[in-house]
């Protein structure tokens, strides 16, 4: 009995990582069965191809609206980048879009080239991301309010991102919270770390720059809508709204954010998928749509990000990029950033 349980324990170890693969894979395969692959296959070869390149355009733009609203949060922190060093290292930073925390692959990338900690890119991170979300959610309300019933998922979404803001910025909050992650074995390992970062975004969200630099973030939510919506479109045109698109979307995304799965793997998908069927897409048309938006930013994503990864490995000697621990000295060779005379940002 001891060696079988030992093996199911192996085979546990060994499956754990790509756990959340499987689940995200599991859904999206439950879904194309559940439309039939017969009918998924024939949504998917309406999609009109001239309409690709305008989708491929729209994923290469919305990483680089992200690379250039990073720059002022990442100088905010001592990050000494040119403009287009920042451009090269966030779009290198998509390569592990796909991968257990490979959202921060960017974070590493830049403490390893700018000399900063890993926290406080994360910190950044966080700030961008949140204040994104949030203007995602602004951009779902025209079309909230055509759907009433619906409209509960931007209202819950809503709740959420004021939760999370609460948290961070709210000092007595946060403070009560890591009261109870003293208290789990499990997460009192991660309460420095977390105080950290709690400090550093409190700093970034404190300042006026950050919300004045925002409207590249509502930029960056006019074109990822944009681009879902095209999508769409290519697919069945006419059928629906842009508004429409951005209040799909927006839920879409919050329940990816919150799902298991890497990248938002499965939960998007789904929710994608449930939310187009509410606001009246048919049901094959919905799981095409969703997969191929996916395919595109993910897989466009993917590809942009590996070929600047390819140029950032050449030009900042990243051979050797690690991740480093917060408080910790590092020892590394210099970048070629400061080979290059330690430039400033002030192209952003």
């Amino acid at each position: 009995m001891s060696g079988k349980r030992g093996g199911w324990t192996g085979w546990f170890r060994r499956l754990r990582p790509i756990a959340p693969y499987l689940i995200g894979l599991a859904v999206i395969v439950g879904l194309v069965l559940a439309v039939s692959p017969g009918r998924f296959a024939t949504a998917a070869r309406r999609f009109d191809p001239a309409f690709a390149p305008i989708v491929a355009g729209l994923c290469l733009v919305y990483y680089l609206l992200q690379g250039l609203r990073w720059q002022p949060l990442l100088q905010a922190v001592g990050a000494r980048l040119r403009l287009r060093d920042t451009m090269v290292l966030n779009l290198a930073g998509q390569s592990t879009g796909l991968l257990p925390g490979g959202e921060l692959t960017r974070a590493v990338l830049v403490s390893e080239v700018a000399h900063i900690e890993v926290g406080a890119a994360v910190a950044t991170i966080t700030v961008q991301e949140l204040l994104y979300t949030v203007l995602i959610i602004a951009a779902a309300v025209p079309g909230a309010l055509h759907h009433s019933l619906a409209a509960i998922g931007v209202v819950v979404a809503l709740a959420g991102v004021v939760g999370v803001t609460v948290i961070l910025t709210v000092e007595a909050v946060f403070a009560r919270l890591m009261t109870v992650v003293e208290k789990v074995p499990v997460l009192r390992s991660f309460g420095a770390d977390a105080a950290a970062l709690q400090r550093e975004t409190v700093t970034l969200l404190r300042r006026r720059d950050t919300l004045w630099w925002s409207a590249v973030s509502a930029l960056q939510a006019v074109v990822t809508i944009t681009m879902f919506w095209v999508v769409v479109e290519a697919i069945d045109p006419g059928r629906l709204s842009w508004p429409d698109a951005a209040f799909v979307y927006a839920v879409a995304h919050i329940a990816g954010a919150v799902s298991l799965g890497p990248g938002g793997l499965g939960g998007f998908e789904a929710a994608c998928i449930g939310m187009l069927v509410a606001v009246g897409i048919p049901f094959g048309v919905a799981v095409a749509a969703s997969l191929l938006q996916r395919t595109a930013d993910k897989g466009l994503g993917t590809v942009y990000g590996g070929a600047a990864y390819a140029l950032a490995r050449r030009r900042y000697d990243l051979k050797h990029a690690r991740v480093v621990r917060h408080g910790q000295r590092r020892r590394r060779r210099r970048s070629s950033v400061d080979r290059a005379g330690a430039p400033g940002g002030g192209e952003a």
